[in-house]
């Protein structure tokens, strides 16, 4: 079988030689703190309760959550009523089920009022695509730039790592403009 040449050249930093030693480190005993990649909770971020809380309510059947008579004892108001919304928005096959590719309509919805008013100008929802993550936002628009080895995609130094890894596995080539941090980050003259 032949392997991608691509993959084989692709090189993923947050994974790549610093985690390695890192690795080798912490197996030594030494305490390693892990920035690498954006877990807060590993670094000591206490979880946010009313998101727990509100997805709890979601994954439970309605009669053991949001029906039941007792939820108020276990469940603050406001979470209970978010997780009515968004339950009859995600509809009866519940959380574990497909969606629509680009997302749930309510949350596509809600996005772009969201961007709306923030940015002052019209957001559609059908051109709202929702993801697991930005890795996978990320690796869908590039696997849509990139036609072949002869396209080069500019990317930002410093530059988020997953970058230049998906940019390398399709084959393509990456471009740095470099950002100033004593001019907040603006592309460097």
């Amino acid at each position: 079988m032949n392997r991608s040449q691509n993959l084989r050249r692709m090189q993923y930093a947050v994974r790549g030689e610093v985690v390695i030693r890192a690795d080798a480190m912490a197996a030594e005993g030494r305490k390693i703190i892990y920035t690498n990649i954006g877990n807060p909770h590993a670094v000591g971020q206490k979880p946010i309760t009313y998101y727990r809380q509100v997805l709890s309510l979601c994954d439970l059947p309605p009669e053991c959550g949001v029906d039941n008579p007792t939820v108020a004892s276990g469940f603050p108001a406001d979470a209970v009523e978010r997780a009515r919304e968004l339950r009859a928005a995600i509809g009866d096959a519940g959380t574990g089920a497909y969606t629509n590719s680009q997302g749930i309509g309510k949350f596509r919805n809600d996005v772009a009022q969201f961007i709306s008013a923030r940015d002052g100008h019209i957001s559609l929802p059908s051109n709202i695509f929702l993801t697991n993550g930005a890795s996978s936002a990320i690796e869908f628009v590039l696997t849509g730039l990139i036609g072949g080895n002869r396209d080069a995609i500019m990317i930002p130094i410093p530059q988020y790592p997953i970058y230049s890894a998906i940019i390398s596995r399709l084959g393509a080539r990456q471009v740095g403009y470099y950002l100033d941090e004593d001019k907040g980050w603006a592309i460097t003259e």
